[in-house]
């Protein structure tokens, strides 16, 4: 365990080795940003300041007056005046094994397609500045390890597959013959009398020590998720098993045992009031659902004890994920001329756009309609847009209750949600961003949640999320403040990976 004192001496060591290293020879990949304002979000409040900052073998080894560079002869030199320089960001709810505007089926019927998109898929986090995604739900480690071979790519951190009790949210969606071999380790939910195992199977194996050992230890993961889903707000039925609360507490202990966050999937007032009740870390998801959507549709004042849950886990400190663009993307379906944004040749290739403008491109228009059980029959796509706009408002008026009551929020896209082609890689981040900022939230607790909250959360602060000594040189260059213009984050001059700069259109899909 870390005391003050330990930290304090370990600040000390930084500084003297950076001390030390300024003053060695330069070497090849040595970077030196000259006059940059820089904006460390770990700060409280952030404070921008004026300083050079030096780069070598990856890391930040000084942040400084020229003055203290004391003769440094970097090997590449920026001019960071007029500039601003920011940890790289954090896209802390990702699907990166989905392919945006293919489903499965599609996707094997377009494996060319796919093939050009997976290919691109980490240069459009960068072109966005994502320097670092967790996939928090892998149902392909072999797509995730082509991903890593990239040469120039986002660090990438993972959950795992998902926790799933037996017939769960997303092991109901399978065909019962083939769920036992989708998710092999499913968690045994001894608490609820309908879970009996299958015969054969030895219930050693499906514990909560078990799964949460295959998770981290098996497959790598530095995070568990698991689902409450209580049916949509009345738009589908509810066919899978839901968890027992003492089920979920005993695998946020043996999560806690480890060192590792417990997400919950938790869009709606009964499954928020689970998640607190259960103790998880990190809810994903905001509360869309304020009840029935037949009955709560069209309600914009938040319900008395809808607003003393949300103010009771800010206070309690659970990490919370708002997701705007799980819905925003299902309602930016039906915008007609989604298409038409200029962003979108920079992360989709070329094949693939124009494919997603012809009828079979435009698949998601029909599944959501399908599911929706009648909702939109009868009714033009402005109409069902305006329909989605209403659940988008009201993400927004919850997420607005933990930001004002300084509730830990953190940033994540759900990219791709439901594999939509409204969800591309990176640039759903900076549509993301803009929900926030409609909704009222700060600019700088929008920094902070993309940066240093996500870090903390997901214990890798040592490393990323600050600009300060010591930290990993994942950062990006902008043109515009940050704090006081949204579309800074559109500003990016240069993505610096690993101590590397590179100009952020190296990372277009239009190269």
């Amino acid at each position: 365990m870390f005391t003050k004192a330990s930290v304090f001496f370990a600040s000390i060591l930084i500084l003297l080795v950076s001390s030390v290293l300024t003053q060695t020879p330069a070497r090849e990949r040595d970077l030196l940003i000259r006059d940059v304002t820089v904006l460390d979000p770990a700060s409280e409040p952030i404070r921008p300041f004026q300083a050079s900052v030096l780069i070598r073998q990856g890391r930040i080894v000084f942040i400084g007056s020229k003055s203290g560079l004391k003769g440094a002869n970097a090997a590449r030199v920026i001019d960071g005046r007029g500039r601003y320089l920011i940890p790289g960001l954090i896209d802390s709810h990702t699907h990166l094994a989905n392919v945006a505007g293919l489903n499965r089926g599609l996707a094997k019927r377009h494996s060319d397609l796919v093939r050009e998109y997976r290919r691109q898929l980490p240069r459009s986090y960068l072109y966005f500045g994502y320097t670092t995604v967790i996939d928090v739900n892998v149902h392909s480690p072999e797509i995730l390890e082509q991903i890593k071979e990239a040469p120039v790519r986002p660090e990438v951190l993972t959950c795992g597959q998902q926790v799933e009790v037996l017939n769960g949210f997303m092991m109901a969606e399978t065909p019962p013959e083939e769920r036992l071999n989708e998710f092999p380790r499913f968690l045994h939910d001894r608490f609820n009398p309908k879970a009996v195992l299958p015969i054969g199977l030895d219930p050693r194996g499906h514990t909560p020590a078990a799964v949460v050992r295959t998770v981290t230890e098996v497959q790598g993961g530095q995070c568990l998720k698991m689902a409450h889903e209580n049916g949509f707000g009345g738009t589908e039925d509810v066919t899978c098993e839901m968890p027992s609360k003492e089920i979920v507490r005993k695998v946020a202990l043996e999560a806690e045992k480890v060192g590792v966050p417990l997400m919950l999937h938790a869009s709606s007032f009964e499954s928020q009031k689970f998640a607190l009740d259960t103790g998880v870390d990190i809810i994903a998801h905001g509360m869309w659902h304020w009840g029935d959507i037949s009955e709560y549709l069209e309600v914009t004042e938040l319900p008395a004890d809808h607003r003393a849950l949300l103010k009771r886990i800010a206070d309690a400190g659970t990490g919370y994920q708002p997701t705007f663009r799980v819905i925003a993307g299902q309602r930016d379906v039906f915008v007609d001329d989604f298409l038409a944004n200029p962003a979108l040749p920079h992360v989709y290739p070329r094949r693939m756009l124009e494919w997603l403008s012809t009828e079979e491109g435009r698949w998601q228009e029909r599944n959501i309609k399908k599911y929706a059980k009648g909702f939109f029959d009868g009714k033009s796509n402005a109409e069902i847009a305006a329909f989605m706009q209403l659940m988008v408002d009201k993400i927004g008026i919850s997420a607005k209750v933990i930001a004002d009551s300084d509730g830990f929020l953190l940033f994540g896209t759900d990219t791709p949600s439901s594999n939509a082609h409204t969800n591309p890689p990176g640039l759903n981040g900076f549509l993301e961003m803009q929900e926030w900022q409609k909704a009222g939230i700060s600019l700088e607790a929008l920094l902070k949640a993309a940066t240093i909250s996500n870090a903390r959360a997901f214990g890798i602060e040592s490393n990323v999320g600050s600009v300060r000594p010591g930290m990993r040189a994942d950062l990006l260059l902008l043109r515009n403040d940050p704090l006081k213009d949204l579309s800074a984050y559109d500003s990016i001059d240069f993505v610096i990976k690993n101590g590397r700069a590179f100009e952020r259109a190296a990372f277009s899909a239009a190269k």
